[in-house]
């Protein structure tokens, strides 16, 4: 069983004139054999990947499996800085995210490139496929085609890991997403997740969200949401926090 460590919680914000924030979710599973991140976040992370892994005593060397729920670059942005470890990347995901031309919004074209050029290293992956102990692929498409999320059979409670199949607790509530390739898909396996944690008493760890449970039939945040955000504005620095229940 694994015990999991959030190592930066997802935060759902975006701008509408700056673009994505790109804050998203990132976790480390841990037992007595791996060390597993699912996904490796964008790149203004490795500074916070560095103090978070510190923290348990480890270093990026230590990490020996990074499982990529998908090819946008807030989630697979950082897979180079894992010496020894194995990228995970959907089958389905790759094939897709190589018939991209450069410029596709939100699919980096040289992480592409260097995932299909690799030959170890990366293994690929399908639905239903259980790529380690304890960690199954669920097909989880829409918001990219070959998305998948993570069922984790953890020490205390199961854990999802719906990547931006889900990226937050209003999506998780009324099966709307935001940013998809196709907003049919993305219902089925937002309800597709849901039921999974229904079925098993699990918790739902969203793609830019704290993690999320089920109170009846309300999805809730187990964790407070907050974020910080500074600034300079006529010669002065400033600062806002964002907290959200």
């Amino acid at each position: 069983m694994y015990t999991l460590h959030s190592l930066v919680d997802g935060f759902p914000g975006k701008s509408s004139s700056h673009g994505a924030f790109g804050w998203s979710s990132l976790w480390l599973l841990q037992d007595d054999d791996r060390r597993v991140l699912v996904d490796a976040g964008p790149p203004a992370y490795i500074p916070l990947i560095h103090a978070g892994l510190a923290e348990l005593g480890l270093t990026t060397a230590d990490i020996t499996d990074v499982l990529v729920t998908h090819l946008h670059w807030d989630h697979v942005g950082n897979f180079t800085m894992y010496p020894n470890a194995t990228t995970w990347v959907g089958e389905e995901e790759l094939s897709w995210a190589g018939t991209q031309p450069p410029g596709t919004p939100f699919v980096p074209d040289l992480h592409v490139q260097e995932l299909q050029r690799r030959t170890d290293g990366v293994e690929r992956m399908r639905d239903g496929q259980e790529l380690l102990p304890g960690i199954t692929a669920i097909a989880s498409p829409g918001h990219t085609p070959g998305h998948l999320a993570f069922h984790v059979e953890a020490a205390d409670r199961s854990h999802v890991f719906a990547g931006d199949a889900v990226k937050n607790v209003f999506e998780l509530n009324t099966l709307r997403v935001d940013s998809t390739m196709d907003a049919d898909a993305s219902r089925a396996s937002v309800d597709r997740l849901r039921s999974l944690i229904r079925d098993t008493d699990g918790v739902l760890v969203p793609g830019h969200d704290v993690a999320l449970g089920l109170d009846g039939r309300e999805a809730v945040r187990l964790a407070a949401q907050a974020a910080r955000i500074g600034f300079f504005a006529d010669g002065v620095q400033g600062e806002a926090d964002r907290s959200i229940r």
